[in-house]
Order: structure tokens, then sequence, then C-alpha cells
């Protein structure tokens, strides 16, 4: 038998997509405010990369809804990737090591997120079967045996899930139409009876 169960909360949160166009921003913002200043063989690359960040910057803040919609985020992010290559590679050519180790970090974390945010409006998950819970994405612990579980509930919405070292995971279940609540506890319960069993011995 197996319970997939829709749980509330987005893969991935607005403003984590926000604090990253705001970072890039302030990286090229800096970087192209030094270059500009202090390096006179490259001065207007400075002063684009400048310009570039202040008007990142700005379309982040004034229309964020805009910036963070879909397919104009990933234009936004393949944009700063691009960038920060740019900015990697001609800091590898120039030995800068301090710009070299912030924008390799930055062109990871970009890449990262051109991957990881593909995923932003999926529906996220819980399923419960004979193996045990298997958390979403997001969750800190993504699989749980029954071994280490004492409890489970699922009461007006909201699954809580109290395990073994005193640890207790609630979550809001966005649709409780198609499950039987005395079936799925009772499937649960007979699960938690079986994995005690497979407890260590002195944790009886």
């Amino acid at each position: 038998m197996v319970f997939d169960l829709p749980i509330r909360g987005d893969k991935v949160k607005p403003q984590q997509v926000t604090a990253l166009h705001l970072f890039c921003s302030l990286a090229f913002i800096g970087t192209g405010a030094i270059i500009y200043v202090y390096n006179f063989q490259i001065t207007y690359w400075g002063l684009a990369l400048l310009l570039a960040g202040l008007l990142m910057a700005a379309l982040t803040v004034g229309r964020n809804k805009w910036v963070t919609s879909r397919y104009v985020n990933v234009a936004f992010r393949v944009i700063e990737l691009l960038i920060s290559l740019s900015m990697l590679t001609l800091s590898l050519i120039e030995q800068w090591k301090f710009p070299i180790g912030i924008f390799s970090v930055l062109s990871a974390a970009i890449a990262f997120s051109i991957f990881w945010e593909r995923g932003a409006g999926q529906q996220l998950y819980i399923r419960i079967d004979e193996g045990g819970l298997r958390m979403p994405v997001t969750s800190r612990r993504r699989s749980i045996p029954w071994q280490d579980v004492e409890r489970v509930l699922l009461r007006y919405g909201i699954l809580s899930i109290d395990c073994t070292d005193n640890k207790l995971y609630q979550v809001e279940v966005s649709d409780t139409s198609g499950i039987d609540i005395e079936v799925f506890e009772a499937f649960c319960n007979a699960r938690i009876a079986e994995g005690i069993e497979k407890r260590p011995k002195n944790d009886w």
C-alpha cells in the first residue's frame, strides 16, 4: 500500500530567487566600480559591469514579480552566468585571487539555481509505503524508516510524525479528500509495530 500526500509549500521560495539576483547585482556593482576606478586599461568594461549590476538591482527590486516569473528568471540567470563566467575568466588571466574565489562560487551557485529553479511551482508530496516515509526535497531529512517512528497522526489536515529521537515533524497536507484516515493510520500503526523489532535492543 502506498500513500502520496500532497503538502503545502514550494520547492523554490521566491525570496531565495530574489536574494541570488540581488547578490549577483551587488557582485557586479562592486567589481565594476573597482575596475572603473582603478583599472585604466579596461575602464569602460568596468563601467559596463557597474551599469549592468545597477540595472539588475533596480529591476529585481522594482519589478520583482516580473523578474522572478518563470521564463524571465531563466533569461536573467543565463545572463548572470555569462557575466560571472566572463569575470572569472578575466580574473584567472589577470591572477586576481580574491575575484577568482568570488566568481567561482557565484558561477557555481547560478548554474545550480538554473537546474534547481526549474522545479518551481511543482507539487510536493510525502510518500508513505512499506519502506517508510519519503519526505519532500525541501525537508532536512529525506527518508524516515519505520523503526525510527513512534507515531503518525493525520488530523485536521496536519500530518504529525513523532520519531524515536524525540523529533517531531509536522506538515500541512493540502488535500485529504482521497484518504481514508482510519485505513491510513491503521497501516502506519502496523508498520510501526513491525519496525519496533528492528530497533537496537537498548532502544526498546
